[in-house]
């Protein structure tokens, strides 16, 4: 019965899809010029054709009405949900203020919190109703605009309000949840509630996607509190090689600058030297890419010989790629890059017309598109990662400056392995994490659990 079920359903979507389909040529056809955008988008979302559409809705919010009709504002919707927000976030916002459609809100919310005017940012995401899809996303949104402008209670409700508004079995609305907690946590850093904070990290499932990249932001907090050795044991778990993926320079900074709060001389000049023998040939080579290289479509090209090949410039490249290759947003637009490459196929499938020819082209500018956007999305983290470095590279000669300024003969000269390196006295814990010992190994359930037991030689 279930299967019958299924095969009637997909039969009904398949009639309709060829229903919308050929309404939509017949008005390509025979229709007044001044209808056609309307009508041919419109049929084209109703029938499934997402991305042969995609360039004529963004086209029509330039050109067509003043206001969007319940209709169009429907289909919009549609579109958003399967090909994805980026598409529109480069759209001027003129275009975006057609619509009263409460995707369009968050869109434009997102883009002026990027041009700073936080105002207007908060005035869209007020109206933005509790029953929408779109409604976790925003508070989320709201709660990171409150704490750029140091409101942090305001900041806290926000977040609260959106892990309550992601209670889904969504794994979408689960991710948004966890960067929800997140924030809750570095609203409570920001703050200088490190306790608090340090709490708070702590209720994100170590299943979570978000898991792997705050244990970074734990590190910084156990520093504040002082509690060196937890923050050395935090960053050890990144030498694991399930975080192969993931690259921050600044853990190598933190770890060497953690060292020397212990006064652990040796050990920061140790980790100081290492990173600059590792990196630095690499990042000069870097350097020359990010500054002559402006073609996203280049870095579109070097993300996928990464992907297919496993290659790269160089090692420091590999590990960049390996984390940027990972990074949701890339994700999500490789998925909607194959979407639109299926539908492609698809249409390329259908008897010859002009109509057919036409939506060839538009599912061609939107297959090039979404390359864009992977190579621009690339290119931005590559030069993101670049200004990390750069601070990595300064953190480090500043490192070993202090170092210098610092040392004893006994402790900077001489590597005394007869010394004691650890004993458990050392070692702070709140009531949500307990002692086992260390056996050489990482284990899943023994990652973001680590603690150093080194005595501060200060």
């Amino acid at each position: 019965m279930f299967k019958r079920s299924v095969a009637i359903s997909l039969l009904i979507f398949t009639s309709s899809s060829l229903a919308s389909y050929q309404k939509a040529k017949y008005i390509f056809d025979n229709g007044k010029k001044n209808e056609k955008y309307y009508k041919i988008t419109n049929y084209l979302v109703e029938g499934g054709y997402y991305f042969s559409a995609l360039p004529l809705f963004k086209e029509y919010l330039g050109i067509g009405a003043k206001n969007l009709d319940s209709r169009t504002e429907r289909n919009l919707s549609k579109m958003i949900r399967v090909s994805g927000l980026r598409q529109f976030e480069s759209l001027p916002s003129s275009y975006l203020t057609r619509s009263n459609s409460e995707n369009t809100h968050y869109i434009l919310a997102k883009k002026y919190i990027h041009a700073g005017k936080y105002e207007s940012a908060m005035g869209y995401l007020r109206r933005i109703s509790s029953n929408h899809s779109i409604y976790p996303y925003a508070k989320n949104l709201e709660g990171v605009t409150y704490s750029i402008n140091g409101d942090y209670a305001k900041a806290m409700d926000s977040f609260r309000e959106c892990i309550s508004a992601s209670s889904s079995d969504l794994i979408r609305q689960n991710l948004n949840r966890d960067y929800c907690i997140a924030g809750l946590a570095r609203t409570s850093f920001a703050s200088k509630k490190y306790n608090q904070s340090d709490l708070l990290y702590l209720d994100i499932p170590k299943s979570s996607r978000v898991w792997p990249e705050i244990l970074f932001e734990e590190a910084w907090n156990s520093y504040y509190q002082k509690n060196y050795n937890r923050t050395l044991g935090k960053l050890v778990s990144y030498k694991a090689p399930v975080f192969a993926h993931i690259f921050n320079p600044e853990v190598e900074v933190l770890n060497a600058l953690t060292y020397l709060k212990l006064c652990l001389y040796q050990d920061a000049k140790k980790v100081s030297d290492s990173f600059r023998a590792e990196n630095w040939d690499s990042f000069k080579q870097m350097s020359q890419l990010i500054k002559y290289k402006k073609n996203p479509e280049y870095f579109y090209e070097l993300a996928l010989s990464y992907e297919q090949f496993n290659k790269a410039p160089n090692q420091l490249l590999l590990k960049i790629f390996g984390s940027i290759t990972n990074a949701e947003p890339y994700l999500d637009l490789k998925v909607q890059l194959k979407k639109a490459l299926l539908e492609y196929k698809k249409v390329r499938a259908k008897d010859s017309s002009r109509f057919k020819n036409f939506l060839v082209k538009n599912l061609q500018e939107s297959v090039s598109s979404y390359k864009n956007l992977i190579g621009f999305f690339v290119m931005g983290q590559m030069r993101q990662t670049y200004g990390q470095l750069y601070k990595a590279f300064e953190g480090m000669s500043y490192i070993n400056l202090e170092v210098l300024a610092q040392r004893k003969a006994k402790l900077y000269n001489t590597d005394d392995t007869s010394r004691s390196r650890g004993d458990i006295k050392y070692i702070q814990r709140n009531e949500k994490q307990y002692f086992w010992d260390f056996n050489g190994e990482f284990w899943a359930d023994e990652l973001g659990d680590y603690v150093f037991a080194l005595k501060s030689e200060c």
